[in-house]
This record gives C-alpha cells, sequence and structure tokens, in this order.
C-alpha cells in the first residue's frame, strides 16, 4: 500500500451551519434547539472523511474574508493538512435544515464569491510545490468564478505527467476538458453525467431513472473506451452505476434511516481513493465505499463517519 497523502483540491470552501427541527413548516417561525457549524465544501468533506478511515489528506483551497481564521481553525481541528492561498474573497455559508418530522434534509446554497485575479498563479504554484508529496489526486466540485477555466484540467495533466492516480467529482466542462488527460475515474452523480453528456435529457434526482439507463450505459462504455477511465455514477438512494475494465455493474446501496445526507457523495470519492490506494479493484472500493456513505447519511454532521464528531 501506497502511504503517501493523498491530495484534495476543492476551490470552492464553505461554512456548513446544520440546523435541526422536529418540525419545520414554511412561512412561520422556526426554532431549533440542536445546530453546529463546520468546515465543509467537497472537498473538506472528502479530506475529512480520509483521515477518519485511517488515510492522510492534505487539502488545497482558497480562503479570505473577515471568517478566514475562523475557517482555519475548523480545518486543525479536524486534523486536515492544509494548503492554500489568501484572496480577497469572502467564505460562502450554506444551510442544511433537517426536519426530523420527516426525515428530510433541505440544504440552502450560497454561490461562491469570486476569486481575485491573482489567485489563479498562486493557486498553480502552490499545486505544483505539493503534488510530488501526495500518492493521488482528488478534485472536487465546482470552481469559484475567478479561475481559468483550464485550470482543473491542467491539474490533471500535471499529476498524471507525474504518474499520480486522479479522481474527478466534477462536471460540465471542467471534466470534458479533463478526460482529454486521462484521469484514473470520474465520480458524477446522474445529474451531473446527464447534464454533462446528455444535455437533451432531464432527470429528477429523486427519481429511478431506470428509463435513462441503457443511454447512459453505452456514453459509459464510449467514455471509457475513449478515455481509459472508469466512470462511477451516483443516483442517491438508487443503486450505483459502475463501468470499468470489468464492464459495466450495478452495485446495491444500504437502505438507511438518514438523518443528513450532505457528504454521501463525498464519503463515497473518499473511500473508492483510500481503498484504491490500499490496493483494493474499483468495485472492491465503491463496495467499501458504499457503506461509508450510508454511516454519513445516519449522522447529524456533514461529511463524517465518527459517531463522536
Amino acid at each position: 500500500m501506497n502511504t503517501s497523502p493523498i491530495l484534495v483540491v476543492c476551490l470552492n470552501p464553505t461554512f456548513q451551519k446544520t440546523l435541526v427541527f422536529n418540525h419545520f413548516e414554511e412561512n412561520e417561525v422556526n426554532r431549533c434547539s440542536t445546530y453546529r457549524m463546520d468546515a465543509s465544501g467537497k472537498g473538506m468533506n472528502v479530506a475529512r472523511i480520509i483521515t477518519q478511515i485511517g488515510g492522510e489528506a492534505m487539502h488545497l483551497t482558497h480562503l479570505g474574508g473577515s471568517r478566514m481564521n475562523e475557517m482555519i481553525s475548523l480545518i486543525e481541528k479536524d486534523g486536515i493538512d492544509l494548503y492554500y492561498v489568501e484572496t480577497k474573497s469572502a467564505i460562502r455559508t450554506c444551510t442544511t435544515i433537517i426536519n426530523k418530522e420527516k426525515n428530510t434534509t433541505t440544504e440552502l446554497v450560497e454561490e461562491p464569491y469570486a476569486v481575485d485575479s491573482s489567485s489563479d498563479a498562486y493557486i498553480r504554484i502552490l499545486y505544483s510545490n505539493i503534488l510530488s508529496s501526495c500518492s493521488s489526486v482528488i478534485i472536487s466540485g465546482t470552481r469559484s468564478p475567478g479561475y481559468s477555466p483550464s485550470l482543473y484540467s491542467d491539474f490533471v495533466k500535471e499529476a498524471k505527467e507525474m504518474g499520480k492516480t486522479v479522481i474527478l467529482d466534477i462536471k460540465g466542462e471542467d471534466l470534458k476538458q479533463s478526460l482529454q488527460y486521462y484521469p484514473d475515474v470520474i465520480k458524477p452523480n446522474l445529474s451531473e453525467f446527464i447534464s454533462t453528456y446528455l444535455p437533451q435529457r432531464r432527470v429528477n434526482e429523486s427519481d429511478s431513472n431506470e428509463e435513462l439507463k441503457d443511454e447512459v450505459i453505452l456514453k459509459m462504455k464510449e467514455l471509457f473506451e475513449t478515455y481509459h477511465c472508469s466512470i462511477v455514477i451516483t443516483r442517491g438512494k438508487y443503486p450505483i452505476w459502475v463501468y470499468s475494465k470489468e464492464g459495466f455493474n450495478e452495485l446495491a446501496t444500504k437502505p438507511i434511516v438518514p438523518v443528513n445526507t450532505i457528504g454521501c457523495g463525498d464519503a463515497l470519492t473518499s473511500g473508492i481513493a483510500y481503498h484504491l490506494l490500499k490496493g483494493d479493484t474499483l468495485i472492491e472500493a465503491v463496495k467499501t465505499a458504499i457503506t461509508y456513505s450510508a454511516k454519513n447519511a445516519t449522522l447529524l454532521a456533514p461529511g463524517s463517519v465518527l459517531d463522536n464528531f
């Protein structure tokens, strides 16, 4: 097993506020006594879970604004090796509303602020400086406005030239441009995959969308044969679709009563990366990662698999 850290890149940091209500009613005053604040964003969730399951993570991001030191403290508390460039843009806050009466998780998302013009050059330098220290690279989430459209694909190119394993949880043009450099695994959810590669189709994220299965499999096969990358498509509570050198596989998720589903996809990404590093096959890694995703959903903390976090 390679014991070098996993570098997790996410250029969209987030404060995650979680509010728990026994009952939630629109257009009324709703009060809660259970709430928490966490360092988040897809990459932060991934890095935290990697450390919780026994790995070592390096997290590359940008930070700025009046709450920057608060974010640094939260990340250090989680035991993450943090690398960042300072920008003039404030860190956004996203809010999760947990309705215990209905077992629902509702996410209120603030769009990220644009970074200043110098951030692109600085983040490239920092990435290059730390890349040799890692075993593999995960790029996760949407990059904030202000960065070059080629930034993520340039990161993939550089990592693959150095022989790193690359896992991508991104979408749209960032994903399309990155494939030319042959990442090892891409992990969009079904909605992201459809919007990127089959934009003429529409999905309802709460449905199974089984009617799209054959068309999606054909596209997965095409991408695998063209770019030699394995593809893992999540579908919420429905079985995960995987295409790899073993062909197409459908892997069942674990039925659970959810508490907070924020970070479930990130838990899957963490598990895949860590267990590939341990030498597991992709199918083995995904099967194990499904248990982390299910555990995350049963906990209040976003992006965590520890009961006492």
